[in-house]
């Protein structure tokens, strides 16, 4: 259920992108965007606080590091490039589909290095019809 919820929301999402890149300039519209995310997110994180007492820990020390490249990788290379993959696509879900490619390749680097996943034939044959709706839709 809340993987279809993030999916109908992201999708509204990526039209919103793909309508503000017109109107500010890519580094503009992801300043504006994780700015308010930001915002958000930590009054999202106030309120779990003070109202459902929630306890936040801070990050571990051997964690931060982790963390801060992630967030650089998302912020420096990931948001821009499907910035410009929605603005410069004549519709959203051909971007889009191209992106979420990332459950394919997440598939196979944990089948890779996580010991004991299974690969079945079933979904071998979901990722080859996943790779042909993709290449029909683009």
């Amino acid at each position: 259920m809340y993987a279809g919820i993030a999916a109908l929301l992201i999708a509204g999402r990526d039209i919103f992108t793909k309508q503000f890149s017109k109107k500010y300039s890519h580094i503009e519209h992801l300043l504006y965007y994780y700015i308010l995310c930001g915002f958000f997110i930590i009054s999202l994180a106030i309120y779990k606080t003070k109202f459902q007492g929630e306890k936040i820990k801070f990050i571990d020390t051997e964690d931060l590091w982790k963390y801060a490249l992630v967030a650089g990788i998302s912020a420096i290379i990931i948001a821009p490039c499907q910035v410009l993959a929605l603005s410069n696509c004549d519709n959203p879900g051909k971007s889009a589909s191209i992106v979420n490619l990332n459950a394919i390749i997440s598939f196979l680097i944990a089948a890779y290095f996580i010991s004991g996943a299974k690969v079945e034939m079933k979904t071998i044959g979901g990722i080859i019809l996943t790779g042909l709706g993709v290449y029909l839709i683009i």
